[in-house]
Formats: C-alpha cells, structure tokens, sequence
C-alpha cells in the first residue's frame, strides 16, 4: 500500500485544455514574429510595434503560472487585446487583406483562455462587432457577395467552435472512462486500490465533521488457497465475485468498498459503526454457504479493524494496524474479528 502507481499525463483533468492551449499560444507566437518580421522589412512599424506587443503578451501567458491570483484578469486583457487588433484590423484594411480569417482565433482563444461560458460570450459579442464593421464598411460596394462571405465565415466560426468545445468534451469523457477502467477491479466491479488512499482523506474529513472517528476494516478470505486447490480457480474466481455481492448487499455505499488484492478486501465506514457492522457480517457469511454449478461451498472471513480516532489518522499506520489485527484474527482461528492488539 505504501507504493504508489504514478498517474499519466493525460490522466489529468486539465491536460487536454492545457495542450490546447499551448499549442494555440505556439502558433500565436510563431506567426507574430514572422509577422513582426515582415512588417518591418515593408515599413508598417506601427504594425509591427502591435505585433511585438501581442508576442510579448503571448510569452508572458505562457509563463504566467495558473495558480497566480491575477491569471485570470491576465488571461482576459491577453483576449480583449487580441480582439482589439483584429477588430482595428478589419476596421481599417480592405476586404480583399483577407484579416477577416482572424475570426476564427476567436473560440479557441476565448474558450481555452476564459472557459466555456465566458469564453462564448465573449467570442459572440466579438463575432457580432466584426459584423457589424464589415456590413458597415463593406455591403454598400459588395453588396451579396459580402452576405456569401458573411455566411460562410459564420458557419466556419461555429464549426472552431462547436470543434473546441467537442474535442474536449469527448477527452474529458475518454478521461473519465479511463479512470473508471484504471480504478476499478474487474472480477468483481469494485474498486481497486489504486484510489484507497484518496478515499481514506475524503471519508476521514466528512467522518471528523460528524464528531466521529474514520474505520479501517480489512477483510480476508479464510483458506481461499485451499479453495482454488481443491475446485480449481474459475470457482475461486466465482467465490470472489459472490463475497464481493454480498459486500454491496450489506453496504450502502459502493464507493467505500475496495478488492485490495487476491482475496483481501477492505470498507471505510463511520468508526461508532464498524464493530457491529463488521461482526454481524462475519456471521452473514459464515452462515451461507455458496453454490456454484452444483457444489456447496463453505468459506469464512477475517476481519481486522482500526479507527482513525483511535490509531491517529495517519492513513500508513491506520492500515498497518488493521493489517495486524487481521492476521491476529487468522491466529485466532479464522472467521472472527478482532478491533484491539
């Protein structure tokens, strides 16, 4: 338990977005200094001096640490300044600069940089002021063709959009999906132990907010060896998937329960519980005996406990605790449960 499985890159929530980002703010980079470059070797200094500033802001961006508590009005003046020039620039330049297509920096930038929310409305009141400026300047000399163009580069600007939105949307579900895969055991549809000890800090906080103490409840199949020996391990297999059933019949919430490994489960529930929780499901099992394409089988379990606000809270203890009263309990004679050294 003491080791712990390294988590992928791509495992994080924000990982996908962050990539997003980076690549858009690469390509923002890249192309303000070729811009850069060329405005200076054509003479538009005042073009170039914009560009320079926004190639600045875009290294800062990169740089500028999320967790900083001003990234956010950051991140907001990096938009609006980038708005701001596209929208000067179709202001102030004919039809056929093509600057129009900035437009289409408008929802990966917006979306990546402000969130979904802020980011759409952002970009629509941008999209509805370029618009505005094009009918304005442009519709009196190009009449319907500038609709043609209008209605193209708007369904296109949906389609950035709709594909900023999709792509995370379907990574954020792969992610959860993967997580869901990577946590769970898949003989018997509980929880590995990938995601125990994350559990024991969410429990042990709800747990100290009722005035109450966290228990640690490990549980181990009494000559389970035996049992793949004597039927062979498909009915062992059987065992497992039967034990891990009766768990959930006896435990309201799944999410608490854990296959540590092999035939060693574990529960996290409130402490004032878990004595007679714990004793009163060691009968349960002894008392029923399994069925399983014709043969009766009869299996028990050990149970070790220990309390968080007994043993102290640290989670490595707590389990090296409940690990001793379980083999305490094996010493015993098996199938009975033991809550002190």
């Amino acid at each position: 338990m003491k080791k712990q499985l390294s988590t992928s890159h791509w495992f994080k929530e924000d990982s996908f977005s962050n990539s997003l980002l980076r690549a858009f703010l690469l390509v923002i980079g890249v192309s303000c200094l070729l811009l850069v470059a060329l405005n200076i070797y054509v003479m538009q200094y005042s073009f170039a001096l914009l560009e320079f500033t926004l190639l600045t802001l875009t290294v800062g961006v990169w740089f500028c640490p999320k967790d900083w508590r001003y990234y956010q009005l950051a991140t907001f003046i990096y938009v609006a300044f980038i708005f701001g020039c596209i929208l000067a620039g179709i202001a102030f330049s004919p039809l056929y600069s093509g600057r129009q297509v900035w437009v289409f920096v408008f929802p990966m930038s917006s979306y990546l940089l402000l969130g979904k929310r802020a980011g759409f409305w952002f970009s629509s009141i941008s999209y509805c002021l370029v618009s505005i400026i094009l009918f304005a300047r442009f519709y009196e000399d190009f009449g319907s063709d500038l609709v043609r163009i209008f209605v193209n580069m708007t369904f296109t600007y949906v389609f950035v959009w709709g594909l900023t939105y999709g792509a995370e949307l379907t990574h954020r579900k792969m992610l959860h999906t993967l997580k869901k895969i990577a946590t769970t055991d898949p003989l018997t549809g509980l929880a590995n132990r990938r995601g125990v000890a994350t559990k024991y800090q969410n429990e042990l906080s709800k747990a100290e907010k009722s005035g109450d103490g966290l228990a640690f409840i490990l549980i181990d199949l009494d000559h389970f060896k035996k049992v793949n020996d004597t039927f062979g391990h498909e009915v062992g297999d059987a065992v497992l998937v039967d034990f891990a059933n009766h768990l959930r019949a006896h435990f309201d919430d799944n999410e608490h329960l854990f296959r540590i490994g092999g035939e060693e489960f574990c529960v996290f529930m409130p402490a004032a519980q878990s004595k007679d929780w714990a004793e009163t499901f060691c009968q349960f099992i002894d008392n029923n005996i399994f069925q399983f394409e014709g043969q009766s089988i009869h299996y028990t379990v050990s149970i070790g406990i220990s309390t968080s606000n007994k043993e102290g809270r640290d989670f490595t203890h707590l389990y090296a605790i409940a690990d001793q009263r379980l083999y305490k309990a094996k010493s015993l004679g098996r199938n009975c449960v033991v809550l002190t050294d």
